[in-house]
C-alpha cells in the first residue's frame, strides 16, 4: 500500500503547487526523490501498522491518511514554502468523516468530541501565533493544525488527554523548528524564513507513535 500512496504523493508534489491538473496520471517513477518518498512511506506505514496492530481497519486507515498527507505537504513546504489547500482541506473533510463514522460504529461517539477538541486547540493556538506574527507562522500551518489536532485528540480517553497530546506535539514541533532556525542563523549569519510545516508534522507523527508513553492515550477499541 505504501508504494502506490508514495507514487500518488509524488504526483501531488509535482502538480499541485503549480495548480496543474492531476489527469492524465503519469507512469510509475522510481528514481530520484520519488525513491526517497517511497522509502519514507514504507517505513512510516510499517511503524503505524505496528502501533495500531489489531485496531479497526478504518481507524488505521485514518492515521495512514494523516501520515501520507503530512509527508506530501512537508515536501511541498520545503520546496515551495506552501501548504496547499488543495491537499489539506480535502484531507480534513475526509478525516472528519472517518472520525465520526468509526467512532459511532464502535459505540464510542464521545471520541468525536475528543477529536474535535484536539483539532480546535491546535487550530486556535496556531491562529493566535499567526495573528501575532504572520511572517513567522503562515495560515497554511494553522489549517494543517486542525487536521493534526483532530487525529491527536482521537487517541485520547478524555478531554484533558486530548489537550495534552496536542501540547506535546506542538512542543516537539516548535523545539525542532526553533533549533533549525537557530542553526540557519548561525550558518548564514542572518535570519530567514523557514518552512514550519515539516516540523509540526514531525511533532505530530512522533506523538501519534509515542503518545501512550507520555500520557494515558488508549486506542479506539
Amino acid at each position: 500500500m505504501a508504494l502506490p500512496v508514495a507514487w500518488f504523493g509524488g504526483v501531488l508534489i509535482d502538480r499541485v503547487p503549480d495548480k496543474e491538473p492531476l489527469r492524465p496520471l503519469p507512469g510509475v517513477r522510481v528514481g530520484g526523490w520519488y525513491l526517497g518518498l517511497g522509502i519514507a512511506m514504507i517505513i512510516l506505514f510499517a511503524l503505524l501498522g505496528v502501533r495500531f496492530y489489531g485496531q479497526p481497519p478504518l481507524f488505521v486507515a485514518g492515521y495512514l491518511l494523516l501520515a501520507a498527507m503530512l509527508v506530501t505537504v512537508s515536501v511541498i513546504d520545503l520546496r515551495c514554502y506552501r501548504l496547499p489547500d488543495r491537499i489539506v482541506i480535502p484531507t480534513f473533510v475526509a478525516s472528519v468523516l472517518i472520525v465520526i463514522v468509526e467512532s459511532v460504529r464502535v459505540g464510542q461517539p464521545i471520541r468525536i468530541g475528543y477529536a474535535f477538541a484536539g483539532g480546535a486547540v491546535y487550530f486556535v493556538f496556531l491562529l493566535i501565533v499567526h495573528l501575532i506574527s504572520p511572517r513567522g507562522m503562515g495560515f497554511g500551518d494553522v489549517k494543517l493544525a486542525a487536521v493534526m489536532g483532530l487525529y491527536l485528540g482521537w487517541m485520547a480517553d478524555e478531554y484533558m488527554t486530548s489537550v495534552a497530546l496536542v501540547l506535546w506535539a506542538m512542543l516537539v514541533g516548535f523545539v525542532l523548528g526553533s533549533l533549525a532556525g537557530l542553526g540557519f542563523l548561525i550558518a548564514r549569519r542572518r535570519s530567514a524564513a523557514i518552512p514550519f510545516g515539516p516540523f509540526l508534522a514531525f511533532g505530530t507523527l512522533t506523538i501519534v507513535l509515542l503518545g501512550p508513553h507520555l500520557v494515558a492515550a488508549p486506542m479506539i477499541a
